[in-house]
């Protein structure tokens, strides 16, 4: 009876700690400890939009690469974001032609450039990320569904940049 219990908690721990993976400095190659992230190439008409990914983007660098420092000079890799479209369209109509909700779509291109071994790490030439609101709900375009696109394409390009590794 001792082992199956023995063997039991084993098992649970075991799949407790499955989940417990995030990336972060020590998946990045050692010669890599400076990184700049380039100011946004806005290819759109909304100059907050670029700010407000690149401000994500940085985040999120840093909390899931907390060893490598970001810095504004001459690094050890270059990120680049060019913000390349935005676009606000009706999703879904009601019974009387109404507009319900609106799907936001960002589409963002990437480059992640190692300076050390002159190579590219992670390119991605159109990464789309989208966020719908709901206008019934009194759901904004820019207080949901920016935020929710915003908030899908900062993770995807991190997620994506980062597993590059």
């Amino acid at each position: 009876m001792k082992n199956k219990i023995a063997f039991l908690g084993f098992v649970l721990i075991a799949i407790a700690l499955c989940g417990c993976y995030s990336f972060t400095a020590s998946t990045l190659p050692s010669h890599i400890r400076t990184v700049r992230i380039a100011e946004i190439d806005n290819k759109t008409l909304d100059p907050v939009l670029g700010n407000e990914i690149q401000t994500g983007v940085q985040e999120l660098f840093r909390k899931n690469a907390g060893k490598v420092r970001l810095i504004n000079g001459d690094a050890d890799a270059d990120f680049n974001l060019t913000l390349l479209s935005y676009t606000n369209k009706p999703e879904n109509y009601n019974s009387a032609d109404e507009v319900e909700t609106y799907r936001v779509t960002i589409r963002v291109a990437v480059k992640f450039y190692d300076n050390v071994k002159e190579r590219m790490i992670y390119e991605a030439k159109s990464l789309s990320a989208d966020g719908v609101y709901d206008v019934l709900k009194n759901e904004t375009e820019d207080r949901h569904g920016q935020e929710r696109a915003i908030e899908k394409m900062q993770d995807l390009i991190i997620t994506n940049a980062l597993a590059k590794w």
